[in-house]
């Protein structure tokens, strides 16, 4: 079969007809060079981590463990760990790399539902204009935390603010009573400094100039570590997925010597098994991994395609899935120690003092600061590390979208993927601009109850559903083995065809059911969305989606031949460009399985005549 390509791996040309129809498929699979590999299997793997382990394993998590039975809620945690969490991990890296195709062109194994990767790309851009914000913040508060005494140590006369009677200069006209509005000169400089919050979101507010400056410094930071795809991402993972690793350390050894913090821990580990009672920990617990992995946004799917095609990703899904479990149960420690100490700063309980995000990274944290020596070192040890967590989140994010764009358009755009990650970034610090305004938290809230939610476990049941019943599951498990050169566990293939999904199924029914209309706290109290912007968000959720049975409409359309079931069949099959990026590999599977693909004369008498 050797002989059958050219010295650049290509085909070769001879007058048959069927060469064309050959070359037009493989040209679709990415196989040109300019695509790229990751540099070691080490830039994989931290790319992965740097992408899994984000805000919400620091922020998030603790709360949750402590909202859902401390201890006890390891229980659950574990159980979707294995039941969901592994298996759709597994699944994203498989389907990836056997393809070497991004979110988009994966899903030629069904034509059909291709839809499906152009609804993911329009979820995750929604997602990383919004979420660069929170690094946005982040970086403000970087800066200021250079400053001697901290900005958000101080009250400066302002009656909202505790300790300050209601009567002394006042520079807000607030409709609040002062005495039941003030609170910590923390929580004023976040709302009143950082967002200059206005009273709702229909009042836009002023412009916050600081905003927009520490977001255009935060997509520049995209923009360069991913100027050369993953060649850059790559060497950039060894620092941005091993610092928070550092800091979190530091943090824990310092905050365990802080008075209070055993408390804190104590509350955070110890177990309530009443709580395993309650159907909603068991939907927190499902809705934690598959946030936390980041199902569903196709970035897993990119990442995988840029490796080997012999990797062991079944080995990689598992170290990356419990790394990132682990790193929660870790950062919740640090956090808890933290809080802990606050409690006994206030006099208070720890389940008093404890906040969810953003209040547990804006305001919590530096209200601690405040209390202890070198608030500046470990106000900056901080916050960079919440940078470098967020960054990682939004590399994964800006690369998974270009790499489907580039993967869609090969030929005008591979070798300018540059400047398609320069038009992505350009575009979401454009949305971003919209946030930088006095009622940029409402949107950003709006934005976070909705985009990322729901939509997401839809996508995952409908990622197990087509690869584990339209593709095939025996057929998925026979195309890892061949990558991987051992037979793989029949195991996997009950767990993606009726575990997994009903699992998803469960949370997704009980997300509904226990769905209740977001709200926000902000500088004058709890904000209640009024009706418009619940349309506006379940908009976001359903809109989306709507790409499915477009491109599907699309594509019976294009095939001038047959009736409606005899095109439907066919786009349920995979196409002549699916299989692996190598052309040896490519042209093995087929040779191995000819039984599986469709059966192309002119084509096969290439193959024979070249052979």
């Amino acid at each position: 079969m050797a002989d059958s390509q050219n010295d650049n791996g290509l085909m070769p040309q001879c007058s048959d007809e069927g060469v064309e129809v050959a070359e037009e498929a493989l040209d679709t699979i990415s196989h040109s060079k300019e695509r790229g590999v990751w540099g070691t299997k080490a830039e994989f793997i931290l790319s992965c981590v740097g992408f899994a382990v984000g805000l919400g394993n620091v922020v998030r998590f603790p709360y949750v463990c402590y909202e859902s039975g401390g201890g006890a809620f390891l229980i659950p945690f574990c159980v979707f760990l294995v039941i969901a969490g592994i298996p759709m991990f597994f699944l994203e890296l498989a389907v990836g790399q056997f393809s070497s195709s991004g979110p988009i062109t994966v899903w030629r194994c069904a034509p059909l539902v291709s839809g499906l990767g152009y609804c993911v790309c329009c979820i995750c851009f929604l997602l990383t204009f919004y979420y660069s914000v929170i690094v946005a913040w982040c970086m403000y508060y970087l800066f200021n935390s250079f400053s001697s005494p901290l900005p958000w140590s101080q009250c400066n006369d302002d009656p909202r603010c505790i300790g300050v009677p209601c009567g002394s200069n006042a520079t807000d006209n607030s409709s609040v009573d002062c005495k039941e509005a003030q609170m910590s000169p923390a929580a004023l400089f976040y709302f009143k400094n950082l967002l200059g919050i206005t009273t709702s979101i229909e009042e836009v507010g002023e412009f916050q100039y600081h905003i927009a400056i520490c977001l255009f410094l935060t997509w520049l930071l995209i923009f360069l570590a991913l100027i050369k795809g993953i060649h850059s991402l790559g060497k950039v993972a060894y620092v941005t997925s091993v610092l928070p690793y550092i800091l979190l350390t530091a943090l824990l050894v310092f905050s365990i010597t802080l008075p209070g913090s055993g408390n804190g821990i104590i509350y955070y580990i110890k177990p309530d098994f009443a709580k395993l009672a309650d159907p909603v920990v068991w939907k927190s617990a499902a809705s934690q991994i598959f946030f936390s992995f980041g199902i569903g946004w196709g970035c897993l799917i990119a990442f995988s395609s840029y490796g080997k095609f012999d990797n062991n990703c079944l080995r990689d899904a598992v170290l990356v899935s419990i790394l990132d479990c682990a790193t929660s149960i870790f950062a919740g420690f640090v956090i808890f120690a933290i809080i802990g100490f606050m409690a006994h700063e206030q006099g208070t309980t720890v389940g008093r003092a404890i906040e969810n995000s953003p209040g547990l990274a804006f305001v919590t944290y530096p209200t601690i600061v405040n209390e202890i020596k070198f608030p500046q070192v470990w106000a900056v040890l901080f916050f960079v590390m919440l940078i470098v967590l967020g960054a990682d989140t939004l590399f994964a994010l800006v690369e998974g979208v270009v790499t489907a764009i580039c993967d869609r358009f090969p030929h005008k755009l591979r070798t300018r993927k540059m400047y398609v990650t320069l038009a992505y970034c350009l575009s979401s610090l454009f949305c971003g601009i919209f946030l930088c305004f006095g009622n940029g938290l409402y949107v950003y809230t709006l934005f976070d109850s909705f985009v990322a939610s729901i939509n997401l476990l839809i996508i995952g049941i409908l990622e197990l559903i087509i690869i584990s019943w339209v593709y095939g599951a025996d057929r998925f498990i026979d195309d890892i083995s061949f990558m991987l050169q051992y037979d793989v566990n029949r195991f996997w293939k009950y767990v993606w065809q009726f575990v997994s999904p009903l699992s998803l199924l469960i949370v997704l029914v009980l997300s509904l059911i226990n769905y209740s209309q977001a709200t926000v706290q902000t500088l004058y109290g709890t904000y209640t969305y009024p009706l418009y912007c619940e349309c506006i968000g379940w908009a976001m959720v359903i809109l989306p989606f709507f790409f499915i049975p477009c491109v599907a409409i699309s594509k019976v359309s294009a095939i001038e031949e047959g009736t409606l079931r005899e095109k439907v069949e066919k786009l349920l099959k995979p196409d002549l460009s699916w299989g692996p990026r190598n052309i040896d590999d490519w042209v093995r599977d087929r040779e191995r399985r000819p039984e599986l693909y469709e059966k192309n004369d002119k084509y096969t008498d290439c193959i024979e005549t070249s052979a």
